[in-house]
């Protein structure tokens, strides 16, 4: 599904990274490894296509452009959860039923602030609100960007058992994290940067 080749990205005077070379088919996932500055969320806006100042090669063989899920969630703050759910899940398929809006927010603990404006949440409730678009994608590729910063034990469970779903369908998770993420020992690992 994905193919890199000599992947180069030099910022600020100094390479993030030289000559990456990786593939990832679908069935798998994929974790990317390194410490803050090493080149992990510029590396995920090359693959979805919001960064164009790199050297190489990145090749989809998909037909839908993947889902970037970014470390500052993307929603307007004075949107509802709802609203913000709705507009980010048209973004790439048609808009779904308010009915399954609820459904989304509601396995990741949402149903009480539903219609709140998304600046009277907190920071871990603003990416289950992110994250439930997880929910009623068709992307085949998901890029998850600090996935798993800012959630409590049961959004991290409900975000483990979607990525583990969609692997399981034969979809691509390629994501990152600061925390030790133990249901994903079967990931393979992209290790960016020298203390990695």
């Amino acid at each position: 599904m994905l193919q890199v080749n000599a992947l180069s990205c030099h910022r600020q005077g100094e390479w993030l990274f030289k000559e990456l070379a990786f593939s990832v088919s679908g069935g798998e996932l994929l974790e990317i490894r390194g410490d803050n500055g090493a080149g992990k969320t510029t590396l995920f806006k090359i693959l979805a296509g919001l960064f164009d100042d790199y050297e190489g090669e990145v090749t989809w063989e998909i037909q839908d452009p993947p889902l970037y899920v970014g470390h500052r969630f993307g929603l307007n703050a004075q949107l509802s959860p709802v609203e913000n759910l709705s507009f980010l899940v048209s973004l790439n398929q048609n808009a779904p039923a308010r009915k399954d809006l609820e459904v989304a927010l509601g396995r990741f603990n949402l149903a009480d602030v539903l219609d709140q404006p998304c600046r009277s949440l907190s920071e871990g409730q603003r990416k289950r609100v992110a994250l439930a678009r997880l929910e009623l994608t068709d992307s085949q590729i998901w890029l998850l960007d600090e996935a798993f910063s800012a959630l409590d034990t049961k959004g991290r469970q409900v975000l483990t058992e979607l990525c583990q779903r969609q692997v399981a369908q034969g979809g691509v998770v390629i994501f990152s994290s600061h925390q030790p993420v133990s249901d994903f020992d079967s990931a393979r690992v992209l290790a960016l940067g020298k203390s990695v």
